[in-house]
C-alpha cells in the first residue's frame, strides 16, 4: 500500500460504484479527499439547462453522503469557469498535502484543454497526475479499423466495439475500499441558476434502482417499444448517465444475465439497448478525435456551407410548440415542462426545424441544452448532426420525415399529443394527426394553424442541400 496522499477530482462521474479514479484513489492505508469544482461562467457558456444544474446538486448531495460513509470528505470549491481550475486545484493540493490527483477523462475540446492546463499546473508543483477512463465501457483509441483509424461510421464501430468489449470488460464490480466514517457536512451555499429538478430521484442508489427496475420488467419489450411515446418503454437512465451517477459499465454488466457470451447471444430487447450505449460512447469517441466537433463544425465539411434561413418567428414557433404539427409540438412542450423529451420526438422535433423551416440545427442543439435534464455535449451534438444530415451516419439528405406520418406511426392513438397539447384533447382520434379541419368545422380556434407546408418546405430543403452536395 502506497502513503501517497491522494485525491479524487470529481466531474461527470458522481457515483461511487464502478468509478475507476475513485476505486484507484483509494488503494491506499489513508482516506483519499475529494473534490469537486463549481464552474457555473463555463457551464452557461456550454449552455447546461437550470434544471441540469439542480439535478446535478442534488446529486452531489446524495454524492457527499455516499463519501462520507466510506470515510472521504467531498470538498467543493467555487472556481467559476475551466480556466481557473487549475489555479484552485492547485490551492487545494496544497491545502492538504496532496501527492497525487485521480480523475475520469471527459472528451469534449473545452474539457481537454482545461484537464492539459491542470496536468501542467499540477505536475510543475510536484503533484502526480492519473487520468482514467471510467466513463466508458471502452476507451477512445481501442476500437479502431485495420489501417489504425478511427471509425467514422456507427455500424463497423459497433461490430469491432463489441469485439473489444467481450475481450476487456471486466466482470467484477469496482467498489472503493472504505475507511473510518467522517460526518457528513452540508454543502456549501453556492447560489446556482437552478430549475426544479425534484421530479427525478437525485443519486446513485436511485440510477441503480431505475437500471434494476428497466432490466428486471422492460428491457425485452425495449426494441418493439422504444419508439412509441405514449408508452414507457426506455430506461429513463439518461439524466443519470450524463452527471455520472451511473457508469456505462454497471448497466452494460446488468444485460449479462441474458447472455453467456456477453456481448453476443442477447434477445433482440436487451441487444437494441447495448447498441444505444455504443451510440453513446461513439460519440464520445469522436469528440476525442475530432476537435472541430466541438467548435461548432459539421462532421461533414462540406455542409458549413449550407444557407440557413434567418426566421427568428419560425424558431420561436418551434421553441414554444407552436408550429401547427401536433406531434412536434407535444414534443417541444415536453421538454420546456420536463427537462426531458422522448428519443423519437428528439429526432422528429430536430429533421422540423432543420428540413422542414431551414433553420440552422446549432440553433436547435443550443436550445436543447439550454433545456434538457440529461443535457450531453457529445449525444446531443451527435444527435442533431444526424438528424441534419450533416454529421456522421447522417440520415441521407433526401429522407425528410413527413412529421404526420412519424405520428401516424409512433402516437397511433394521439395519447402523447393530447397529454401536452391540451387544446386538442376533444380532437377524435381520426383527425388528431392534423386536425386544422375538424378543428375548423367545430369551431375550435385555439390551436395554432400550420406554420409551414410541408411538402414545399421538403422541395425547398432538397433543392438547397443538392447545391451543396452536388455543387
Amino acid at each position: 500500500m502506497s502513503t501517497l496522499k491522494k485525491a479524487i477530482w470529481f466531474r461527470s462521474d458522481l457515483r461511487t460504484l464502478d468509478n475507476e479514479a475513485l476505486y484507484l484513489a483509494c488503494q491506499s492505508k489513508s482516506a483519499p479527499e475529494a473534490i469537486f469544482l463549481v464552474c457555473e461562467d463555463t457551464w452557461q457558456r456550454h449552455h447546461w439547462a437550470p434544471v441540469k444544474q439542480d439535478f446535478l446538486w442534488r446529486t452531489l448531495e446524495v454524492l457527499n453522503e455516499k463519501l462520507s460513509a466510506l470515510g472521504i470528505k467531498l470538498h467543493i470549491k467555487n472556481a467559476g469557469r475551466f480556466s481557473n481550475a487549475g489555479g484552485a486545484l492547485r490551492e487545494f493540493c496544497k491545502e492538504h498535502s496532496i501527492d497525487k490527483l485521480y480523475f475520469n477523462a471527459e472528451y469534449a475540446l473545452d474539457e481537454k484543454n482545461r484537464d492539459r492546463a491542470v496536468t501542467a499546473v499540477l505536475e510543475n508543483d510536484g503533484v502526480e497526475v492519473s487520468q482514467h477512463h471510467g466513463n466508458l465501457l471502452i476507451k477512445p483509441g481501442m476500437v479502431k479499423n485495420q489501417q489504425g483509424e478511427y471509425y467514422k461510421k456507427f455500424t463497423p464501430f459497433n461490430k469491432r466495439w463489441r469485439a473489444v468489449l467481450a475481450k476487456e470488460m471486466d466482470v467484477t464490480p469496482l467498489k472503493p475500499n472504505s475507511f473510518p466514517n467522517v460526518n457528513a457536512e452540508p454543502l456549501p451555499n453556492i447560489s446556482l441558476k437552478t430549475e426544479d429538478s425534484s421530479h427525478y430521484s437525485a443519486g446513485e442508489d436511485a440510477a441503480l434502482s431505475k437500471l434494476g427496475q428497466f432490466v428486471g420488467h422492460s428491457v425485452e419489450t425495449y426494441k418493439s417499444g422504444r419508439d412509441r411515446p405514449d408508452q414507457r418503454h426506455t430506461s429513463e437512465l439518461s439524466a443519470y448517465l450524463a452527471v455520472g451517477a451511473i457508469s456505462p459499465v454497471t448497466a452494460a454488466r446488468a444485460l449479462q444475465r441474458f447472455s453467456p457470451e456477453f456481448p453476443y447471444g442477447l434477445p433482440e430487447g436487451p441487444d437494441t439497448w447495448l447498441t444505444e450505449l455504443a451510440w453513446r460512447e461513439f460519440y464520445q469517441h469522436l469528440m476525442d478525435f475530432e476537435p472541430r466537433l466541438s467548435k461548432g463544425e459539421s462532421f461533414q465539411r462540406e455542409t458549413d456551407s449550407i444557407q440557413w434561413r434567418d426566421d427568428d418567428e419560425g424558431f420561436k414557433a418551434w421553441c414554444e410548440g407552436k408550429t401547427g404539427y401536433p406531434i412536434v409540438d407535444a414534443g417541444m412542450r415536453q421538454l420546456k415542462e420536463t427537462g426531458w423529451m422522448h428519443n423519437r420526438l428528439r429526432m422528429i422535433t430536430a429533421n422540423f426545424l432543420v428540413k422542414d423551416l431551414l433553420i440552422d440545427w446549432r440553433k436547435g442543439e443550443a436550445f436543447f441544452m439550454q433545456h434538457l435534464i440529461d443535457g450531453s455535449f457529445p449525444a446531443n451534438n451527435g444527435g442533431w448532426q444526424w438528424s441534419a444530415s450533416v454529421g456522421t451516419d447522417a440520415v441521407p439528405y433526401f429522407r425528410v420525415f413527413n412529421p404526420v406520418k412519424q405520428s401516424e406511426k409512433f402516437d397511433p392513438q394521439g395519447t402523447y399529443i393530447r397529454n401536452w397539447v391540451k387544446e386538442l384533447e376533444s380532437v377524435p382520434d381520426k383527425h388528431i394527426h392534423w386536425p386544422h379541419e375538424w378543428l375548423s368545422k367545430n369551431q375550435q380556434n385555439e390551436y395554432c394553424p400550420p406554420i409551414v407546408e410541408h411538402k414545399a418546405a421538403r422541395e425547398r430543403f432538397l433543392a438547397t442541400f443538392k447545391q451543396v452536395k452536388h455543387g
